[in-house]
Formats: C-alpha cells, sequence, structure tokens
C-alpha cells in the first residue's frame, strides 16, 4: 500500500532514524540510521511511495516495514 511521505518521515523518525533536508530545493530528504542513509523523495501533495521503493529505502537503511510498524 504506497505511503505518503511525510507519514513515512515519521514513521522512521520515532523508530530513531535521523531525517534531514538533503539541500534548497531539491524535493529530497536523507535518512540515517547508523552508518547507513538513503534518500526519500517530498514531490509535491498528492505523490505517495509505491511499495518498491518503501521496500528499497528501508533495505539501504537495514530496516523492515516491521521496524518502523506496518
Amino acid at each position: 500500500m504506497p505511503i505518503k511521505p511525510r507519514k513515512l518521515e515519521s514513521l522512521l523518525t520515532s523508530a530513531g532514524v535521523e531525517v534531514a533536508t538533503k539541500r534548497a530545493g531539491s524535493g529530497h530528504k536523507v535518512a540515517k540510521h547508523g552508518n547507513r542513509k538513503a534518500d526519500i523523495s517530498f514531490h509535491g501533495g498528492g505523490y505517495e511511495i509505491s511499495d518498491r521503493l518503501l521496500d528499497k529505502i528501508l533495505a539501504q537503511l537495514g530496516m523492515t516495514r516491521a521496524n518502523i510498524g506496518l
């Protein structure tokens, strides 16, 4: 089930992941968990992250859906 980027940011933050703005105007943020990091895209109000992309982001961070409560 697709998820809004802001919801993903909230779930990651509550799981102990640091989420920071990448750079001005890029439309992306960087999630850091230990020595791992992943880009999260924040494109417009109606944008949703697909299941496949969510799994890739979590894999880059060394996490699973269970770690963030999904």
